[in-house]
C-alpha cells in the first residue's frame, strides 16, 4: 500500500492454536518486508517475551487460557508502547468489538481472512493506519453498537481526514494529501475523536460511518 515502511515489519503473535499459529508465521516469512519475531501460546508468555524483543505489531487472539485478548490488549501496549496490536479473532459479537476499541487496538482480522489480508493489516497498522476486516466493519457500524453521539458539528477538514482514516490512510499519507503537518492532522484527530466521544481513530471511524457522517469505504484496508 502507498506509504508502506521501507524497514522490516517485526510481527509477534500469541495464539494457542498452534496449527493456526505455525501456518500465519510460515506465510508472514515469506513477506519481503515482515520478521517474525516470536510466536507465544499464552498472554504470561507474551508479557516475558515483549520484554525481551523489540515487535512493530502485535497479532492477538481473543480467546487465550489465561485470559481474554480485549482484556490483556492495553498492558501489551504497555509494555511495549510501540507497538500497534491487531485483534486476530473468531469472535465477533459487539462487546468484543467495543473492549478492543476501549484497549486502543489499531485494527481487526478475522480468522475467516486470507493471508494476504492480515499481511495487508500487519502493513497498514505498522504505518499507521486503522485495517478492518469487511466483516468486521459491518459490525461496527452496526446500529446495535453502543456509540456516543456528535456533541459539536465537524468542520469540512475534520470530515475530510475522516473519509481518508476510513480509506485505511497513515498520518503521514493524509498530511501529503491535505498539503498540512503531522502536528496539525493529529490537532483535527483529536478534535475529531473528541467531538465523537471516541477512545481512538477506529472508533472515531466507526462512529461517523454509523452516524452518516461518511460513507463506509469500499476497499478493505
Amino acid at each position: 500500500m502507498p506509504g508502506a515502511l521501507s524497514r522490516t515489519i517485526r510481527v509477534f503473535i500469541i495464539d494457542d492454536h498452534r496449527m493456526f499459529t505455525q501456518a500465519v508465521a510460515a506465510a508472514l516469512a515469506e513477506e519481503p518486508d515482515m520478521e517474525v519475531v516470536d510466536t507465544v501460546e499464552n498472554l504470561a508468555e507474551a508479557r516475558r517475551r515483549l520484554e525481551e524483543v523489540e515487535v512493530d505489531v502485535i497479532l492477538l487472539d481473543q480467546r487465550l487460557p489465561d485470559g481474554q485478548g480485549t482484556h490483556a490488549a492495553a498492558e501489551l501496549r504497555a509494555i511495549r508502547p510501540g507497538a500497534k496490536v491487531v485483534l486476530v479473532t473468531a469472535a465477533m459479537e459487539p462487546s468484543v468489538l467495543n473492549e478492543a476499541l476501549a484497549a486502543g487496538c489499531a485494527g481487526f482480522v478475522t480468522k475467516g481472512d486470507s493471508i494476504d489480508a492480515l499481511a495487508a493489516a500487519v502493513r497498514a497498522a505498522a504505518s499507521g493506519a486503522t485495517p478492518v476486516s469487511p466483516a468486521m466493519l459491518n459490525r461496527l457500524t452496526n446500529p446495535d453498537v453502543n456509540g456516543s453521539a456528535l456533541t459539536e458539528p465537524l468542520t469540512p477538514r475534520e470530515t475530510a481526514v475522516l473519509l481518508f482514516l476510513a480509506d485505511g490512510m497513515s498520518n503521514e499519507e493524509i498530511a501529503k494529501r491535505l498539503f498540512i503537518s503531522i502536528h496539525t492532522l493529529r490537532n483535527h484527530i483529536q478534535s475529531i475523536i473528541s467531538k465523537l466521544g471516541a477512545h481512538s481513530k477506529l472508533e472515531a471511524v466507526s462512529i461517523a460511518i454509523r452516524e452518516g457522517l461518511i460513507s463506509a469505504p469500499g476497499n478493505e484496508y
